[in-house]
């Protein structure tokens, strides 16, 4: 834990998402609240998308966080300033962008009692 699931649309075109990833986890680990190897994430991109009625261009990138219960408040709001941070410096963009780009970050509470977990080896 915690697992970060990065949406974005189609038409960012230039977006790396290996370094959108990355960005993300850097920005997690410099919270001092996670082991580096416990943070799993992905990243999709949504190529069918609508935003409003399509009357301007516009993308998005939209993080959910999921993390297990028991983190205060404090903590969660400073993870999710982090990231919002962390996605608004656009490392993970490899030209400029000529329309805007929305940026959104959740972070869940998943109960502990409901997440199961093992890890197998062959």
């Amino acid at each position: 834990m915690p697992h970060l699931i990065a949406n974005y649309s189609a038409n960012l075109t230039e977006l790396d998402p290996h370094q959108l990833l990355k960005d993300a986890n850097v920005a997690l680990i410099e919270t001092d609240l996670f082991v580096v190897n416990d943070i799993k994430s992905r990243a999709f991109k949504d190529e069918i998308f609508l935003i409003g009625l399509n009357e301007t261009e516009e993308a998005y990138i939209h993080l959910k966080l999921y993390l297990l219960s028991g983190r205060t408040q404090e903590q969660k709001q400073a993870v999710g300033a982090a990231l919002l941070h962390r996605l608004e410096q656009k490392s993970y963009i490899q030209s400029e962008v000529s329309f805007p780009i929305q940026l959104c970050v959740e972070v869940i509470d998943m109960p502990k009692e409901n997440y199961f977990k093992a890890t197998v080896l062959d």
